[in-house]
């Protein structure tokens, strides 16, 4: 089975990020109008830090926007041979289901928001707004030992 992200979580993430990169580039004009009245040295400074900070976080962003629903993986389950492949771009990571250490199933208001997935080697795979995910989270919970799966209480991120 195949589990692509949904267009709505692409779009909410996108409205946040695009919040992020607004209030970013505020802070880059401050910093450009406080270079421009500089008087001495000393005053250039912070706004000079500020502008190495801030223009390449705008332009991941910008970036990550930009490209929407490629910037998350697609998760593929072989319940069969027992695997969940994580495939981005042209990387494709397999992990086998027995090396799951910790299987975490988030919910909100009674509705699974999150799958946090800890694997033996210490690999956390945290599965968010992906299509379908009640049927990823009841497969992996059928194919990971009882002792090994929590149900959070509490939502956190």
């Amino acid at each position: 089975m195949r589990f692509h992200v949904t267009p709505t979580h692409v779009r909410h993430r996108n409205r946040k990020s695009a919040f992020v990169a607004l209030l970013l580039a505020a802070l880059s004009i401050g910093c450009v109008v406080s270079l421009s009245g500089a008087k001495s040295a000393s005053d250039v400074i912070f706004p000079a830090i500020g502008l190495v900070l801030f223009v390449p976080a705008i332009v991941r962003i910008v970036k990550h926007i930009r490209e929407g629903a490629r910037t998350y993986p697609v998760i593929h389950l072989d319940e069969a041979v027992g695997t969940i492949a994580v495939s981005y771009k042209d990387i494709v990571v397999t992990v086998d289901i027995t090396q799951i250490k910790d299987l975490r199933l988030q919910r909100k208001s009674d509705r699974l928001v999150s799958v946090i997935v800890t694997t033996s080697s210490g690999e956390v795979m945290r599965l968010e707004g992906y299509e379908n995910l009640d049927m990823l989270a009841a497969a992996l919970e059928r194919l990971t030992p009882k002792d090994r799966v929590t149900n959070a209480k509490l939502y956190h991120r």
